[in-house]
């Protein structure tokens, strides 16, 4: 379960549709508290984002959008410093529910398991926000293969799943 307030997402919206001057779109990482909920599962608690420096992205073309080495450095050092779980986080622009591009499931299993290094108790993942929906996978501690994220909920008024 992965929940953000109605602010955040308007947040993360706001940022990421900002234009960069050569990325096709911006990314950035959500910073998340994590919970333990009977039966086994996890609870993600989204609490701010943590964004994309423009001088972070490298110029390639071929994506929508790459980072580079600092980028991923500073992401890490976010993590180490605030105790926080990190998901990547990036729009697709349509209405209905987002699906990971190959390129998004191939980047992100490079990248996310580094978090592992900084904060190797939490739980990692990715996460592709629409218009009204979203999807994530999340890779957790122990497992070796990521899991999608079952639900998503925005808490505010009114609250809704996405």
């Amino acid at each position: 379960m992965f929940k953000l307030t109605k602010r955040l997402l308007e947040k993360v919206h706001a940022r990421l549709q900002r234009s960069h001057p050569f990325a096709f779109e911006r990314v950035g990482f959500l910073l998340c508290r994590v919970g333990l909920l009977e039966g086994g599962g996890v609870a993600v608690l989204a609490h701010d984002l943590h964004e994309v420096a423009d001088g972070d992205y490298l110029d390639d073309p071929s994506v929508g959008a790459m980072m580079g080495p600092d980028a991923i450095r500073k992401a890490l050092q976010t993590a180490y410093n605030r105790q926080a779980s990190m998901f990547h986080v990036h729009l697709h622009l349509h209405r209905g529910k987002p699906h990971f591009s190959r390129i998004d499931e191939t980047e992100t299993a490079k990248f996310v398991p580094d978090f592992w290094n900084v904060q190797p108790e939490l739980p990692h993942g990715a996460i592709v926000f629409s218009e009204d929906s979203a999807c994530g996978k999340c890779w957790v501690p122990g497992m070796k293969a990521p899991v999608d994220v079952s639900q998503f909920s925005v808490v505010g008024i009114p609250m809704r799943k996405l």
